[in-house]
């Protein structure tokens, strides 16, 4: 089969701002804090960075492996590396749902990202200025209940997404995150001053790094191992591509361990910039997607300079959300360019537009559509609407079930030499002990929480 050439990274360091801008999202900003908040803090905290450490950074080196050995799309590069194995076929299925899963993602994500775009509008036209808690609360149900504005703003952040990707690796992505995440970064390192400077830093401290092990459940595990999967983007076929386009002389294991380090940074970092605004206003720590929609604009409105930091804390939202949409429309594009069906403007209104009615029907769904409910397999969730269910299952399960696969690929099936020759440790004992999670303990781990969370023990 004949492959159209693909772009290639104009280097590591562009690789890396692209691959840190996939794994800051609103999974760290958003997400994050109100976890750690429902799960006991600095506990949390401790297990998020020990699923890192031994399950997160070997498995972006795995995808990373497997998209550059032979710098191809997901569904040909395991065809093509499983090539004369009886099970290929399977593995090519593997590629092909590796490349569904973000499309499930942005079936809701986008949605989310309307709403940060939403708001960034509102508070620049003062339309959440003066208002008190019930009115905030008001005004963001009213935004859920509006078919209109909903499909508006997620429309405009699609539409954003796929304008960057159309114009290509160089052109598109590459350009897009050199100016959104220096942005991002700035802008996060402003909230965190400004946070500093108006009390609730100590009280950050204690309770992000004071373990309460007493509250670590299952129910915990499988968060903090959602957590760490989604915001890595693993399972989401996002490091696949990424590591297609890698230049044979980039060193694997450290762009793996920057990408790592750099999205956990962002995480902690994300709850020095919001939970001292909690503690100092006596605010509930777990009060989730609330928190950010409904309380915050409040308490921005009666802080000193509080619109200007509330317009920088949600430009910080809508930048960290459009870096992961952009990273997770790539696949799908990136299969059909390859394949030479679509040239890559063309590839993106299709694939824009496939995700455009998706994302429509998990806008639907919170209003004229909420009566719609699917069932789920187990009593812990009996029913779901479709944007929960999407982010149920390919947030969930689908990026689980995934890295799964591709641990399993790894290190059964891809041929021993060729992961030596692309990670280009040597056989070394690194080499030999990073092999050893990738083939018995990712496939135990990640396959029993699979499990559990398939028959309700976890998740929900």
């Amino acid at each position: 089969m004949t492959h159209v050439t693909q772009e290639k990274w104009s280097s590591g360091t562009a690789f890396l701002l692209a691959a840190i801008g996939s794994a800051v999202g609103l999974g760290n900003i958003y997400r994050f804090p109100y976890v750690v908040g429902e799960n006991g803090g600095g506990a949390f905290v401790l297990l998020y960075l020990g699923i890192v450490l031994l399950f997160g950074i070997p498995l972006v080196m795995t995808e990373l492996t497997i998209g550059r050995r032979r710098q191809l799309p997901p569904i040909t590069a395991f065809t093509e590396l499983s090539e004369g194995k009886k099970s290929q076929p399977f593995w090519k299925f593997v590629g092909f749902s590796s490349i569904l899963t973000p499309l499930g993602i942005l079936g809701f994500y986008f949605v989310i990202a309307g709403w940060t775009l939403n708001y960034v509008y509102s508070i620049i036209t003062g339309q959440l200025n003066n208002l008190v808690e019930g009115q905030t609360l008001a005004v963001f149900t009213e935004m859920q209940q509006s078919p209109a504005t909903l499909i508006f703003w997620m429309t405009l952040s699609l539409l954003i997404t796929a304008f960057i990707i159309s114009r290509g690796i160089k052109a598109g992505l590459e350009k897009a995150v050199n100016i959104l995440m220096p942005m991002l970064f700035a802008i996060l390192v402003i909230l965190v001053i400004y946070s500093a400077f108006n009390g609730g830093m100590v009280e950050t401290f204690e309770f992000m790094f004071t373990p309460d092990f007493s509250k670590i459940t299952g129910r915990t595990v499988l968060e903090a191992t959602g957590q760490a999967f989604f915001s890595l983007s693993l399972g989401s076929a996002t490091m696949l591509v990424y590591g297609s386009y890698l230049p044979k002389d980039t060193s694997i294991p450290k762009l793996a361990c920057g990408v790592a380090f750099a999205d956990t940074f962002v995480a902690l970092i994300a709850g020095f910039a919001v939970f001292p605004i909690i503690f100092n206003n006596g605010l509930e720590i777990d009060s989730g997607p609330n928190l950010v929609f409904v309380t915050l604009p409040v308490i921005f409105d009666q802080m000193p300079l509080g619109q200007a930091f509330g317009i920088l804390f949600f430009l910080l939202l809508a930048f960290a959300a459009i870096t992961s949409t952009i990273s997770l429309f790539e696949p799908a594009v990136s299969n059909l360019e390859e394949r030479g069906i679509f040239s890559r403007k063309k590839a993106s209104v299709v694939v824009g537009f496939g995700l455009w009615c998706l994302a429509c029907l998990s806008a639907l769904s919170m209003n004229v559509l909420s009566d719609l409910r699917v069932l789920t397999f187990n009593d812990t969730v009996a029913s779901k609407n479709i944007m929960d269910l999407l982010e149920y299952m390919s947030a969930n399960a689908m990026m689980l079930i995934n890295s799964l696969f591709a641990g399993i690929f790894l290190g059964w099936i891809l041929n021993r030499k060729e992961a030596l020759e692309e990670l280009g440790l040597g056989d070394s004992i690194l080499f030999k002990f990073w092999r050893a999670i990738i083939k018995y303990i990712v496939p135990v781990v990640v396959g029993y929480l699979i499990y559990a969370f398939f028959t309700g023990q976890m998740g929900g």
